[in-house]
């Protein structure tokens, strides 16, 4: 509990809940500002875990002189391995401050009390560039390599209709137009997948989690820093990454090679006219290619305007050379003053972001209506 300055922060309660979900909705889901039942069942499910292994690890909350609370930091733990050793990391959520005219260091505040959990690391993939600043003077390290996001767009006119619909509802009636418009562009950028030639020589199948959980132990064993998940744990990751009602329907699909042996698998949500919004690239060292070209196919016939995915540095190269762009919407950041860590991020060897991460879980793409 720090008391120091104005204010008090405290570790997150159940009688707070209902604050932190008003507050999360103003700030993040303007358009729709009521918040529902199961939003705040969903936030004390995921912020007051009673199955967590590690009760150490937990979010806090600011609340000012009045008495109101006015700040959240979500802190979600996991275990990782790296060296034969299990580290303790913490993954920090929302970092909010509703009122910073009052408070103007109460997010500060927030994020040091977090620094200073019980944990080995402390990550982010969604830090602004308020949060970013905050992290580097607090000795934090920014990963560029983490932190691009990729784009390869399969229906131009599609896309931008899918673009303008998230800022004016007057947009939805240009995406009639769309289709007759794509079909006139042709196949230019679809083609390019063929180009790869992995598709002639591999297949690609739809799996349910169990048989996708045996298969990720060995798509992450050339990670010298990589998840320990329980099979509980990482059941739990899967069963809530699949309902995300702004991103469309969750697929999973296990890449196969001509002899059946695993290549790869993937998770996206998307649909017909919308972004395919890529949760989760798995693929054996040297796969890469193959895993991609698969994933992009499937999305691009399934009616997908285009691919969206938070890289890894094992799929850069891959991602380069489809004709895709690359650009910057937060930051993934790092604080640890272990070495072989700071090593195995720095050399795009430790596997973070997507389930790893933030983007599973349902407040990321999901309006609980």
């Amino acid at each position: 509990m720090d008391s120091t300055g104005a204010g008090l922060i405290r570790p997150l309660t159940k009688a707070d809940i209902p604050a932190v979900a008003s507050m999360f909705w103003r700030m993040f889901k303007p358009k729709n500002q009521t918040v529902s039942p199961a939003a705040e069942a969903y936030l004390e499910s995921l912020y007051l875990n009673p199955d967590s292994r590690d009760k150490d690890i937990i979010s806090q909350v600011f609340i000012g002189d009045n008495g109101v609370l006015n700040g959240f930091i979500g802190s979600l733990p996991l275990r990782m391995s790296i060296q034969g050793r299990t580290l303790r990391a913490a993954i920090c959520g929302p970092l909010m401050v509703e009122h910073h005219a009052s408070d103007p260091l109460a997010g500060a505040r927030l994020l040091r009390t977090f620094l200073a959990g019980p944990q080995d690391l402390s990550l982010s993939e969604t830090a602004n560039e308020t949060s970013r600043l905050m992290w580097t003077r607090l000795r934090g390290v920014v990963l560029p390599s983490y932190s691009l996001e990729w784009v390869k767009i399969f229906r131009p006119a599609g896309f931008a209709a899918d673009f303008a619909m998230r800022y004016t509802p007057l947009a939805r009636s240009l995406k009639p137009l769309a289709a007759p418009l794509d079909r006139l562009a042709g196949n230019w950028s679809r083609g390019h997948l063929q180009e790869q030639g992995g598709l002639r020589a591999t297949s690609d199948e739809a799996t349910d989690f169990p048989t996708l959980m045996e298969l990720i132990p060995s798509f992450l064993q050339h990670y010298d820093l990589r998840p320990d998940w329980t099979g509980d744990e990482l059941r739990s990751v899967l069963n809530a990454a699949i309902t995300k009602s702004s991103y469309g329907e969750l697929h999973s699909r296990i890449v196969r090679s001509g002899s059946g042996t695993a290549l790869g698998a993937y998770l996206y949500h998307g649909g017909s006219g919308r972004v395919a919004r890529i949760l989760q690239i798995f693929a054996r060292r040297g796969q890469e290619d193959a895993v991609l070209d698969r994933l992009l196919s499937h999305a691009a016939q399934s009616g997908a305007v285009a691919a969206r995915a938070r890289i890894q540095p094992n799929l850069m190269a891959a991602m380069m050379v489809r004709k895709g762009m690359f650009f910057q919407r937060s930051s993934t950041v790092l604080h640890a003053r272990d070495e072989a860590v700071l090593g195995a991020f720095a050399a795009g060897n430790a596997f973070f972001n997507g389930l790893a991460g933030e983007a599973w879980n349902r407040l990321n793409g999901d309006d609980f209506r």
